[in-house]
């Protein structure tokens, strides 16, 4: 009955457009029978269907898959018609993953096309026709500009992005080709839940690639005329000056991804082979996480409230690029924001602009730094202040003179550790004796990528892997110690990991520790008097997190190896 109903409503002229029995039964909204949490949607069909047709089924991972392979085998037309796209090889078979495993006419039109082994598999014809717009869209346009820049013609690329283009829009447009390649690229890159992406010149062409849970994808490769000329539309939409390449230069992107708005900030930098395109993606789902989302435990919460809700004092932030610093200081300006509160922030760059508070741009060509736009706050009657960064012993004396005052500070510094950062400001010229009667508490932390909700399952660890953690626990438990890890699904691409969470190390300074500081003392003994007082190490928390199942043996290796 199924092989009946799959295989009489297809229409060999324009598959694209038509209306599969699986797609009606999706949008009905139907519990899943097996698993009635889920719904059946269009890939619980294709599961069935492939299980019927006695076939695997396959959620193709566009990040691995092999570009060229899918334009070569088939034309852009006979891939939307007969919805049928390569996911890999196989020796010398071709896997091809089609939606409709009961077409046997379509199965020997593919394989007399294609003169060679085929192998099949099923997925949806969602994810289909997704990877043919994808990969053939952004193709074919790269092609179609490489074409146009070698005739000399590439004018019309450089226009403003008012809003990007659906997938459909761009298929048929009669813009120009570099246009629509950005937009192909930006859109891909959301889809994708990237932070950032990298556009990388090489010797003989470019390196397109995505930040993914804080992990690089390599994602396409482009021609270096090609990667010139979108580069320039990029900096065009950051406002950014197309004609100076010798100079790094930053800018910022608003669009829109369906319904939400997107910051990008736009980074550019010249290499040996050609500038050199990072934009990091500030997705409003993350950046306006609530302080009880960031994965404090509730004694840490605790202590972390009870520092930021003083009614003076300075509260640190520290972690390398890409740890979350940004997301923690905005859930707590937006936690402490109210019609009674007055909070200035002062960014380079402003990550996200939010209306609940102010915030100052730094800007060194005309002189806006972090310590004169901290004198100009004060005389603005601040409540809170957040300083984006201290990096210089003017902005540092500043803050702490804004803390001695009677203002809560805000700020981040750039150390490994929560102890390394009151080195930090020691070095940097504040004297120990103010640091130790304004400076509430530090907060260190990294992110770990979470095991994945759809697939996750009970484990053991190892000895060996206990070993590896400096785990102590009795001789006896050690071969029973049990963890989570993924299994790997099409909803985290095999990798048994999705999104990520924070880890936190909370130094308090308390009575003990402001003895030290006022001391001199180095910031290994600051830190063993903060675990005297109930400090948790970021390894130990890291460590924590494996054992209530949020993350893996590997990903703990791997955030806190330079903790060991």
């Amino acid at each position: 009955m199924l092989k009946e109903k799959v295989g009489s409503v297809r229409s060999q002229a324009a598959a694209r457009y038509d209306v599969s029995p699986a797609e009606i039964v999706a949008a009905a909204g139907f519990a899943h029978g097996k698993e009635p949490r889920r719904t059946l949607n269009e890939e619980a069909i294709a599961q069935c269907i492939a299980e019927a047709a006695l076939y695997p089924y396959l959620k193709p991972d566009p990040l691995k898959l092999d570009n060229d392979l899918v334009t070569r085998s088939f034309s852009r037309a006979y891939a939307y018609r007969h919805v049928v796209v390569p996911v890999g090889r196989d020796g010398d078979a071709l896997q091809l993953s089609i939606a409709d495993p009961f077409d046997s006419a379509l199965r020997e039109s593919i394989e007399t096309t294609l003169g060679r082994p085929v192998q099949y598999v099923v997925s949806s014809k969602k994810d289909i026709i997704g990877i043919i717009e994808r990969v053939h869209g952004f193709r074919s346009k790269v092609d179609l500009a490489s074409e146009e820049l070698e005739s000399g013609s590439r004018s019309t690329a450089l226009v403003e992005l008012v809003e990007l283009q659906s997938n459909e829009e761009l298929s048929t447009s009669t813009e120009a080709h570099v246009v629509a390649a950005v937009d192909y690229l930006l859109k891909y890159a959301f889809d994708q839940r990237a932070s950032d992406i990298h556009l990388d010149p090489k010797q003989d062409e470019a390196e397109v690639r995505f930040r993914i849970d804080g992990i690089l994808h390599d994602i396409e490769h482009l021609p270096l005329s090609v990667h010139g000329a979108i580069a320039s539309r990029i900096k065009v939409l950051a406002r950014m000056d197309v004609a100076e390449r010798r100079r790094p230069q930053d800018g910022r992107i608003k669009t829109q991804n369906g319904d939400q708005e997107v910051e990008l900030r736009v980074s550019s930098m010249p290499t040996a082979y050609g500038e050199k395109i990072v934009i990091r993606v500030f997705d409003p789902n993350v950046l306006m996480a609530e302080l009880h989302e960031l994965g404090f435990t509730n004694r840490e919460r605790d202590r972390f409230e009870s520092w930021i809700t003083s009614p003076s004092g300075l509260v640190l932030v520290t972690g390398p690029t890409g740890s979350g610093k940004t997301t923690t200081l905005y859930s707590t300006l937006r936690y402490l924001a109210g019609p009674e509160i007055n909070i200035t922030s002062v960014e380079d760059p402003i990550e996200l602009i939010d209306p609940r508070f102010s915030q100052v741009q730094v800007q060194p060509q005309i002189d806006v730094t972090f310590a004169r736009a901290l004198r100009t706050i004060l005389r603005q009657d601040p409540d809170i202040i957040m300083v984006g960064e201290i990096r210089d012993a003017e902005t540092a004396a500043m803050a702490v003179q804004a803390a001695l005052t009677g203002h809560l500070v805000f700020s981040t510094v750039h150390t490994r550790d929560a102890a390394g950062a009151i080195t930090r400001l020691v070095e940097l010229g504040v004297e120990p004796f103010l640091l130790s009667s304004v400076l509430r508490g530090v907060v260190a932390q990294r992110l770990v990528r979470r095991i994945c909700p759809h697939c996750g399952v009970d484990g053991f660890l190892t000895p060996a892997q206990v070993d590896a953690l400096g785990i102590k626990i009795p001789v006896e438990r050690r071969e029973r110690l049990s963890v989570r890890f993924g299994l790997g699904c099409p909803d985290c691409r095999n990798t048994g990991l999705y999104g990520r969470i924070g880890i936190f190390e909370l130094l308090d300074v308390g009575k003990r520790v402001q003895g030290l500081i006022r001391s001199g003392r180095d910031a290994n003994e600051i830190a063993e008097a903060g675990r005297i007082e109930g400090m948790e190490s970021l390894r130990e928390s890291a460590v924590r997190c494996l054992a209530e199942g949020v993350t893996t043996f590997e990903e703990v290796v791997r955030i806190t190896a330079d903790r060991i």
